[in-house]
């Protein structure tokens, strides 16, 4: 698409995985809300981390990502929001994430 300048609808995006859903325009708002409520369950420092290694990715090699990938576990590994996860986990209830 890029170099031909070809134009695709929202199936063809699909079939191509470019795009992950489709919904009619009448639902965009209620699913992108849903979405975000979804999102916005997660620890703020995993989603920030994951954000963080995206972005990354596009500028560096396969190693260098991996590498950082590593290092961004390891901080997350000791942190309160960790171990709230895994406490909420165990005891079958919403984790209360802090972002610390």
């Amino acid at each position: 698409m890029v170099l031909s300048g070809e134009s695709i609808d929202a199936r063809q995006a699909q079939q191509a995985g470019l795009v992950s859903d489709i919904h009619p325009a009448a639902l965009t708002d209620e699913y992108a809300l849903k979405l975000a409520t979804t999102i916005a369950r997660h620890s703020p420092l995993a989603l920030r981390a994951a954000k963080q290694s995206v972005r990354l990715s596009q500028e560096v090699s396969l190693q260098a990502g991996l590498q950082q990938e590593r290092q961004l576990f390891s901080l997350l590994s000791a942190t309160e929001d960790r171990r709230e996860g895994i406490d909420a986990f165990l005891q079958k209830r919403t984790p209360e994430f802090k972002g610390r």
